[in-house]
């Protein structure tokens, strides 16, 4: 990946992409005027496949796939709007040939989003999603994963609220995450059984900052579980610190990402943006550090 990501940027900067994909179809050439590498991307995001005869191309599907992955590429060195833009011309392009379309949301899904994906480009991939879901030769039965994952994906986009997550406390009342107010929210989705939840929890109730931000005021900490609220689970968390904030919500998955082991973490701002998701526990903990710096 990294070889082929090299090879790409040299090839944009060089201004040497116009050769011929193999046969398949040829590239565009970059105006000499474009000297930026953004800005050469963003050429090369937008007009990658002028060259291509679509209907034709898909006859050898492996050849077009190997090119739709080197265009993936692509897409994560352009700016956000020109890669959506191109994304969603793209598959205007696709909208008489939706196996065609299908496949390669396929490969985007297992090269962007996918747990085994090398990265995930949540932005890259809602596109794609979305461009199955509109698609009215699609069957529903194909469209009901790509709507779910778009949905998801634009609820935990950061910079966006976040949605309502409801949960049941261990004395049975009910809160919401997208209620829990302060400067910074820790939602913290984790599984009481799981070892990797039990250190990060250890870490975090033992963290001199983490404590002094919740005894101020500036640090909310939400612990949430994807499970029923029951008296099992409710065994289960009676070792949480009093002073978080502890539920069950075992729909969780279907409103906010939880892809990756456990735990999860996500940081709201006092408005209820997310700022930060997926971290790590170690990423938490500086975090903690740096607020506490200021």
């Amino acid at each position: 990946m990294k070889i082929r990501r090299i090879l790409l940027l040299f090839s944009i900067l060089a201004g040497i992409f116009g050769a011929k994909a193999d046969g398949l179809f040829q590239y565009p050439i970059v105006p000499d005027s474009i000297t930026t590498l953004t800005g050469r991307c963003d050429y090369q995001a937008r007009h990658f496949w002028d060259f291509c005869d679509l209907k034709k191309a898909f006859s050898s599907r492996a050849r077009v796939a190997d090119e739709f992955r080197g265009y993936l590429e692509i897409l994560q060195l352009a700016t956000p709007d020109s890669a959506t833009a191109a994304i969603e011309t793209f598959a205007r392009r696709l909208d008489k040939q939706p196996d065609d379309l299908l496949y390669l949301a396929e490969i985007a899904e297992a090269e962007l989003y996918s747990d085994t994906a090398k990265v995930w480009a949540d932005e890259l991939y809602i596109p794609f999603a979305r461009a199955v879901v509109n698609n009215k030769r699609i069957q529903k039965a194909y469209k009901a994963r790509f709507r779910q994952q778009a949905e998801v994906l634009a609820n935990s986009l950061p910079g966006h609220k976040i949605p309502s997550i409801p949960y049941t406390r261990p004395d049975g009342t009910q809160g919401d995450v997208a209620k829990d107010s302060a400067q910074v929210v820790l939602l913290y989705v984790n599984d009481p059984d799981c070892s990797s939840c039990r250190m990060a929890r250890v870490r975090l109730s033992a963290d001199v900052n983490t404590r002094e931000l919740i005894n101020e005021g500036v640090l909310k900490i939400v612990a949430v579980t994807p499970a029923d609220p029951d008296d099992k689970w409710r065994s289960e968390v009676e070792s949480y610190p009093a002073e978080w904030s502890v539920g069950a919500s075992p729909d969780i998955d279907m409103t906010l990402d939880l892809r990756g082991d456990m735990p999860v973490f996500y940081i709201l701002d006092r408005n209820g943006k997310i700022r930060f998701k997926h971290l790590d526990i170690n990423q938490v903990l500086d975090i903690m550090r740096q607020l506490k710096k200021r």
